[in-house]
């Protein structure tokens, strides 16, 4: 009895240790979480939230963001510039940071980046709180939209702005073994944001594959999946269904033969 006692209380100081890094994990608030240059801006800004009960150094990167053999690829770049690139949030305070475009040309074609804001640990000289320290990373997509397309977050785009659909896509699934990889091309001229991917058989049961976020193919790029489709589940035929950007309503991937 004493031994399961025991254990008891070690799993609920455990469970509260967790509770507290999870709180202090988010302290850090960034806002907006996706961000669109139209032909001509030259900059965006970006919030750092600080609703924790200490001060928080943080610091921003921008990396080029490509899509090379079906895999994300980031590289540091100047074409986008960061400023201020490390700064200190006071408690319960907000920070300007202005994400700055030195050249405005125009482009036929979208360019995707991504805005990296590391949590950085504090000074060596304050005191620290107990046990584990988390240091929190977002990850920000940045996009220089082509010429002639519109903005696609929900927040800037118009009620004529076209969601997204397949147009412009090829996609392939090929059996590897009990699962499936799902390879998408897209030869549009901007990003597609791919959500909820399930797997509905031809009997009309819809199997959840990925809920939520599934992945972006940038404007004229590949990427590629390993999927949890087994050959059993596909072989009495069926569809594979997505969501398209922010559209609320799900679309099915038209696939090609890959024999074709």
């Amino acid at each position: 009895m004493g031994r399961a006692r025991h254990i008891a209380r070690w799993l609920f100081v455990a469970a509260m240790a967790m509770a507290a890094t999870v709180a202090q994990a988010a302290d850090l608030q960034v806002n907006p979480i996706m961000i669109e240059f139209t032909a001509g801006e030259q900059s965006q800004a970006i919030w750092l939230t600080n609703t924790g009960t200490k001060p928080l150094k943080a610091q921003v990167r921008v990396s080029s963001w490509t899509q090379v053999d079906g895999r994300d690829q980031l590289t540091p770049t100047r074409d986008l510039v960061a400023s201020p690139a490390i700064l200190e949030v006071a408690a319960g305070e907000q920070q300007l940071v202005r994400l700055i475009r030195p050249r405005s040309d125009p482009s036929q074609s979208e360019a995707a980046y991504r805005l990296t804001i590391d949590e950085l640990p504090a000074d060596a000289s304050a005191p620290r709180d107990p046990g584990l320290q988390f240091l929190l990373q977002y990850s920000v997509p940045v996009f220089l939209l082509a010429e002639g397309t519109e903005p696609l977050s929900p927040s800037r785009r118009t009620a004529t702005t076209a969601v997204g659909n397949s147009d412009g896509l090829a996609v392939h699934l090929e059996v590897a073994g009990d699962a499936s990889v799902l390879s998408i091309a897209n030869a549009g001229r901007q990003r597609v944001r791919l959500s909820n991917l399930a797997w509905v058989d031809s009997a009309g049961k819809r199997i959840e594959l990925v809920p939520g976020l599934f992945g972006y193919v940038l404007a004229g790029q590949r990427m590629q999946w390993t999927i949890p489709l087994s050959p059993q589940l596909r072989a009495n035929g069926g569809s594979l269904k997505v969501r398209f950007n922010d559209d609320p309503n799900d679309q099915t991937l038209p696939l090609e033969d890959p024999h074709g």
